[in-house]
């Protein structure tokens, strides 16, 4: 039995009891405490496959095959960072049990096209063990569904192929009676998938997991969990989406619009807010998108449109050989937008059920990765957006999912699946760990108070809005000073109109005076001679005309009292 976990970077986590058996309604599979690239960096999580056990790493996602790189998948032409996770030796394991089923060139590839994956592998069945180097219990799934790559490289843009260095742990779904590959095809009977062996076992409670991949630069640790999940990694509200037959393997959602905010203090951006990225400059887009949630992929996969209308509110460049963008290190905003409470929100599509959506912030402090050796001689921070490689499936792989949590839950013929937003670097020392239901319940955190140790808020002086309104989709931050502008420039203005009225009161009046005047005088005889306004103006000029509707009407000037008369 076992009650402690611990987990990387020093955090220590209660899970229930196991039984005397063994086994426990959930467990949580422990990191190999080690980062991955080269476009990074990541983390994983570490098993032993084999017998004898072989120890690997591998990133956490994906569904059906398990993806293992063998001592076969370097060859000559690559460099030393290909398959640093670990090569297995298939020849050394006396549990590999082997089939006549292969694939290669582009069926090989396992991220829907998102990367150009190519080359060959085997699928084969194999032992394999989750936590193998934890003191505190581990778990082992015989007969796993492995594809064993022999030969494989990604392409670039520039048509330049890099070995992989790490292969991926399959979470789903679940497997009574059988497997169905993804192209469609059965497998023997034997095969087992990770959460449906281990709850068909009656090793766990239910055919699911709970995922958070975290971040390896800012050291917020990977959460695993099977069976259930740790409520601390889910922020409400909770998406939940019902997934059927075909589509267990494949979280897919649709994509609303994409944004741009600040949670506080001054913005590096000359507004507080901007939506509208998702469909900028296209006027073909449809809106919404549909995306597939992916971790087996590292980058935001978007129309290029979206790409090129997010990069030009940042310090980056587009590099055409990687089909990336490049930070401007040197540029004082790359600083101020990495570091500040700013970040791209997405907004989804809540549930097939409803249409309120929901919406994943994701820091910039997180879209700062790095790509290292061998694409680049040297570190290089990048933005993490390109169109996919070779399909026209969009999809949120890796650096989106840093500030994201998904899960899984299925049954024999059906399931769920949940989307909610993930906390930053300040996240409990402790996990939660729940079991899953229908619907999840997340936990009430603030999400700006999970990121407050890292980011640095810009004062007013250094913010950058402009005061200004925008026809475009923006919200902007109005200062103390303007405020104060406005208070001021009121103040004259009543201060006007009320000096203009006081005038014109006074100037009525001494005219009203003054022709009160001229009448008395012409009823005492003091001023016979004396003739009104209207008598000096006729006997000035001629009558003028107005030709309307056939009728002619005469024109009057009001009587002016300063009015000087015309000499005849």
């Amino acid at each position: 039995m076992f009650r402690l976990c611990l987990l990387i970077f020093g955090s220590i986590v209660l899970i229930p009891s196991a039984s005397s058996d063994g086994s426990s309604p959930l467990r949580e599979i422990l990191t190999s405490g080690q980062k991955y690239g080269p476009d990074g960096p990541w983390q994983a999580v570490r098993v032993s496959l084999g017998s004898p056990p072989q120890l690997l790493d591998l990133y956490p996602g994906g569904t059906y095959e398990t993806i293992i790189l063998t001592q076969a998948a370097c060859n000559a032409s690559f460099d030393v960072t290909c398959g640093i996770g670990g090569l297995f030796n298939q020849t050394a394991s006396t549990s590999l049990v082997t089939y006549p089923i292969s694939t290669k060139g582009s069926e090989l590839d396992w991220t829907l096209g998102t990367m150009d994956i190519r080359g060959e592998a085997d699928y084969n069945l194999e032992q394999l063990t989750l936590s193998p180097t934890s003191t505190l219990g581990s778990v082992t799934v015989p007969n796993i569904s492995c594809l064993m790559v022999n030969n494989a490289a990604t392409t670039y843009a520039d048509g330049t192929t890099y070995p992989l260095q790490i292969g991926q742990l399959a979470l789903g779904p679940s497997n009574p009676g059988g497997l169905r590959d993804q192209n469609k095809f059965s497998l023997p009977s034997g095969a087992n998938l990770v959460p449906g062996y281990l709850w068909t076992s009656g090793t766990m409670g239910s055919a699911s997991y709970g995922l958070h991949i975290g971040s390896a630069a800012l050291n917020i640790p990977l959460s695993l969990w099977l069976g259930g999940y740790d409520e601390s990694r889910v922020i409400q509200p909770v998406n939940t989406l019902p997934s059927h037959n075909d589509f267990l393997d494949n979280f897919f959602i649709d994509l609303v619009d994409i944004g741009i905010g600040v949670d506080n203090g001054g913005s590096p951006f000359p507004y507080m807010a901007k939506v509208g990225l998702l469909a900028e400059g296209n006027s073909s887009l449809n809106s919404p998108l549909s995306v597939n949630l992916n971790p087996a992929a590292p980058y935001l996969y978007l129309p290029r449109s979206t790409c090129d209308a997010i990069a030009k509110e940042l310090p980056v460049s587009y590099q055409p050989k990687f089909g990336l963008y490049f930070w401007d290190v040197k540029d004082p905003r790359y600083h101020d937008i990495v570091t500040s409470p700013s970040y791209l929100t997405f907004a989804f599509r809540a549930s097939n059920r409803q249409l309120e959506s929901l919406t994943i912030k994701v820091p910039f402090a997180l879209l700062n990765l790095t790509l290292d050796q061998p694409l680049v001689d040297f570190p290089t921070s990048y933005f993490p957006c390109q169109p996919p490689q070779a399909s026209s499936t969009f999809a949120l792989g890796r650096a989106f999912l840093q500030a994201a949590f998904i899960g899984g839950s299925w049954n024999e013929d059906s399931g769920h699946w949940y989307l909610a937003q993930a906390p930053g670097p300040d996240i409990p020392t402790t996990a939660s760990p729940l079991l899953y239901a229908e619907t999840i319940n997340g936990s009430s955190t603030q999400w700006s108070d999970t990121w407050k140790i890292h980011w640095t808020p810009l004062s007013d002086a250094q913010s950058k809005v402009i005061e200004k309104s925008s026809p475009s989709s923006t919200v902007h931050r109005i200062s103390k000073g303007a405020y104060a502008g406005i208070g001021i420039g009121s103040a004259a203005a009543i201060g006007i109109a009320t000096l203009a009225f006081i005038l014109l009161w006074r100037h009525r009046r001494r005219s009203k005076n003054f022709n009160s005047f001229q009448s008395t005088k012409v009823k005492l005889g003091l001023q016979e001679s004396v003739k009104t306004d209207q008598e000096i103006y006729e006997a000035a000029e001629p009558e003028p005309k107005e030709i309307y509707s056939g009728k002619q009407e005469q024109a009057w000037e009001m009587p002016h009292h300063d009015r000087t008369p015309e000499l005849a």
